[in-house]
């Protein structure tokens, strides 16, 4: 399973915005569970991280596959939710959408409890 950390900057401005989408989205979280089921997403946590050069939106997904097919499916997506999302994050975001920049995993731990123990490593 790979993780990805999706991250990009929040338009000055925007992150109450951004915080009401992701509130919203908590609200309709039937329909964000179809979205991550059509996209191969296990889980998906975002959050947004104050610094001294703005707001950085910064997004943890667990991938069933890899992250191009879980784009491909959010890009071309028959769902409303995904449409709103996108114009969302157009309008949110430096680069939009589309303008997301991946942190480069470095290792992975996983400790379940009463199970095995699992280190995921990239490649």
């Amino acid at each position: 399973m790979p993780f990805v950390l999706s991250t990009a900057w929040i338009k000055e401005g925007k992150g109450d915005r951004l915080r009401e989408w992701y509130a919203e989205l908590g609200s309709r979280s039937d329909e964000a569970f179809q979205t991550l089921d059509n996209e191969g997403i296990r889980q998906e946590v975002a959050f947004i991280l104050n610094t001294e050069h703005g707001e950085l939106l910064c997004v943890f997904l667990e991938v069933e596959k890899d992250m191009d097919e879980a784009n491909d499916a959010f890009f071309g997506s028959p769902f409303e939710i995904d449409r709103q999302h996108l114009a969302v994050m157009d309008e949110t975001t430096v680069g939009g959408a589309r303008g997301r920049a991946y942190a480069e995993l470095m290792y992975a731990l996983r400790n379940p409890t009463g199970g095995q123990r699992e280190v995921h490593l990239p490649g």
